[in-house]
């Protein structure tokens, strides 16, 4: 059975998985609409950007009790339908059924669908699916899981502090919430190489990170970094991620306190190659796979902070023990 069919000329697509038919064609099922976003003309899609488009869609559909509707399937592009029915799109808006498995299989790659988990022991699903990514890429070796490990460990971080610091009660938010983390991710066998996106709608780093308690350290790195006189009110967000990125949010100086960031960037370190951007309210900050960081920020917000973690992995790197 292929993939789907009839993507452009029709309106029935058909999956290769357990999920029914998806029929388009009765018209009468679909609510009126007054206006919508057109999705038929992007020809890419990365995963970070279906991530948060599968992230408001719930959100939407938490608010106002029913998924808003998604039009014109059949024009959209095949590889844009593809990528978001891989991370699991089409089950948040209601047109398929859960599946039982959280991974997906195509080729080189294997999919990790997104994952809305609003607490710290729901990180089992998310063990799980890049335990399976981790074998699918090097299954002759132990550094997948190794990294697996050690990724898990900062995703644990990052999803304790969604829970006690992103979605604070003093944080003004511009449109409600939902408390919830979206996670999801790829392995490409071709390229050798893991992604990790990760999401939240919550109070974002520059909002928390000034009021957490820091080491001398970090306060003197800020105070030589931070513009004194930004010309707008976003200009200093990068200075904050950079900071964040580098030292972690913990008081003390024990390995992987606090620091969800700082591990995830530890683990590109040891395998020697990969990259790292993080992007907060109005800033962005990368990690360079030659080492280097680069950040900077615009005047609009970017709504939360999303992840986005590739380690490309390598089998003669060396695999240090911390």
């Amino acid at each position: 059975m292929r993939f789907f069919e009839n993507m452009r000329n029709g309106t029935k697509l058909t999956f290769e998985t357990k999920a029914p038919i998806i029929d388009r064609s009765d018209k009468s099922r679909l609510p009126r609409i007054i206006g919508y976003y057109d999705f038929s003309y992007p020809e890419y899609m990365s995963t970070a950007v279906a991530v948060v488009l599968a992230a408001e869609f719930e959100r939407l559909a938490a608010i106002e009790s029913k998924v808003p509707p998604t039009v014109n399937l059949s024009r959209w592009n095949e590889n844009v339908f593809r990528k978001l029915f891989q991370l699991g799109f089409f089950e948040i808006v209601g047109l398929t059924p859960k599946r039982e498995d959280v991974t997906i299989e195509e080729g080189d790659t294997r999919t990790m669908q997104i994952i809305s988990a609003k607490k710290a022991d729901e990180l089992a699903r998310v063990d799980e699916g890049l335990q399976s990514l981790g074998a699918f890429l090097n299954p002759e070796s132990n550094l997948p899981e190794h990294i697996v490990i050690e990724l898990l460990t900062g995703l644990s971080e990052a999803m304790s502090n969604v829970t006690n610091h992103a979605y604070a009660m003093d944080f003004p938010a511009p449109y409600p919430h939902i408390n919830s983390l979206w996670v999801a991710a790829t392995a490409d066998r071709s390229k050798n190489t893991l992604t990790v996106v990760i999401y939240d709608q919550g109070a974002t780093i520059p909002f928390t990170y000034p009021r957490m308690d820091r080491l001398e350290k970090v306060v003197r790195y800020l105070a030589r970094t931070l513009k004194r006189e930004p010309r707008f009110e976003y200009e200093n967000d990068g200075t904050y991620i950079r900071a964040a990125m580098k030292y972690g949010g913990s008081r003390t100086d024990r390995p992987h306190r606090g620091k969800g960031l700082p591990q995830m960037v530890h683990v590109i370190e040891k395998t020697g190659s990969g990259s790292m951007t993080v992007y907060s309210r109005g800033g962005w900050c990368k990690r360079d796979s030659n080492g280097r960081f680069s950040s900077g920020a615009v005047p609009l917000s970017f709504g939360g902070t999303l992840i986005e973690w590739t380690v490309e992995l390598n089998s003669e790197a060396p695999v240090t023990q911390t």
